[in-house]
């Protein structure tokens, strides 16, 4: 299948949860013709992913939980008996925002069109997504559909294909836009938070520093504009020739390891998690590097952004690949406080840091990594 982007990421809004209502209950209707169908639903809570199911019975069905903070949830209705895996991509699925709040579900003939009533979150979601041209898994839907029809014998398929893209583009584009302009219209609004967020992903952070600066302190101190706050000044920091920022996390027994532990060496500070591919492909040729240059004074400090469910995953995977250096992680996942102060946003990554605490290099793998270390460690 054809597919103009992939990106299937649940993201996370972050906010403060409501005290007052520490949990969310969904009741939902559902039409005869739905009676025993399987409902599934994602979410974010405290930085993990969270998924739950249930069947359609006697016309109704229902989930609770809670979350943290309000975040872009997916719930999916599978009428044929499918699967999840099989239906999360390309089958009858709704997004929305979910908080502590009770939601009102009501589905006629398919969970995309339900009637959501009983939020004041969801209305806000609504407004927003009208203002700005679209939500995005929508927009997303909607090109890849686009692709879909073209004829796979037409002549022209590939310039059809150009200008579908370009067209998506236009329309993410535009989106973008509207995006910084609600944000500054709407300072105190979570949405000002998610809209930023993905500009930023766009068009790189310094295209939403003066939106941000303007927004709430509520906002700015949520979880989601605490993060944000770090991308900026780790974009604006983070970089070679920048004294790379001290930071703590315990390792594999529960020991906490400062960066500035390393002073006085070159340290590579690798960035990389257990169910990353990449990162485990690159393995063997960091463990190389590693035995070549240790005797000239080079030393690791491994970041894991595995989960708290990940744990036994992580240990495995430093017994499995034999990584001998110094493994750390607060296993927060994405949300690891050295990934965050680094900003960092996909793995592998990694950090050549001097002996006097300086970046050197940034993103070294497979040769270049031992031709950058063959010039600082002779």
């Amino acid at each position: 299948m054809k597919s103009i982007y992939l990106v299937l990421t649940i993201i996370s809004l972050g906010i403060t949860a409501n005290a007052q209502n520490p949990s969310f209950s969904i009741d939902g209707k559902a039409s005869k013709k739905l009676e025993g169908k399987k409902i599934y639903i994602d979410y974010v809570s405290g930085g993990y992913s969270k998924a739950d199911s249930t069947v359609i019975k006697n016309g109704k069905f229902s989930f609770t939980g809670n979350v943290e903070e309000p975040n872009y949830a997916r719930m999916i209705l599978d009428t044929e008996g499918l699967g999840k895996m099989k239906t999360q991509y390309n089958g009858d699925r709704l997004y929305f925002y979910i908080g502590n709040e009770n939601f009102k579900f009501n589905i006629k003939d398919s969970i995309k069109n339900a009637e959501i009533t009983g939020s004041d979150l969801h209305q806000s979601f609504v407004n927003y997504i009208k203002f700005i041209g679209g939500d995005f898994m929508d927009i997303i839907d909607q090109g890849n559909a686009a692709f879909n029809a073209v004829p796979e014998d037409a002549a022209d398929k590939n310039d059809q294909y150009v200008a579908i893209k370009a067209k998506f583009d236009k329309k993410f584009d535009d989106r973008n836009d509207k995006q910084l302009e609600y944000a500054k219209l709407n300072p105190a609004s979570l949405f000002a938070v998610e809209g930023l967020i993905e500009v930023a992903n766009k068009r790189g952070t310094k295209a939403v520093e003066p939106t941000f600066s303007d927004l709430s302190k509520p906002m700015k101190s949520s979880i989601k504009g605490k993060e944000l706050e770090a991308r900026i000044f780790a974009d604006k920091n983070i970089k070679v020739g920048s004294i790379a920022p001290n930071f703590s996390q315990p390792d594999q027994d529960g020991k906490m390891i400062q960066l500035t532990d390393f002073k006085g060496k070159f340290v590579l500070l690798d960035f990389w998690a257990s169910w990353c591919a990449p990162c485990r492909a690159e393995n063997p040729n960091l463990r190389k590097a590693y035995i070549n240059f240790k005797p000239k004074g080079l030393e690791v400090f491994a970041i894991s952004i595995d989960e708290n469910n990940g744990r036994d995953a992580w240990i495995k995977a430093i017994k499995d690949d034999d990584l001998p250096w110094i493994h750390a992680a607060d296993l927060k996942g994405w949300r690891n406080e050295a990934a965050v102060l680094y900003g960092v946003r996909g793995v592998p990554q990694n950090y050549l840091i001097d002996p006097n605490g300086k970046i050197v290099a940034i993103n070294l793998k497979a040769e270049n990594l031992h031709k950058v270390l063959a010039d600082y460690l002779k």
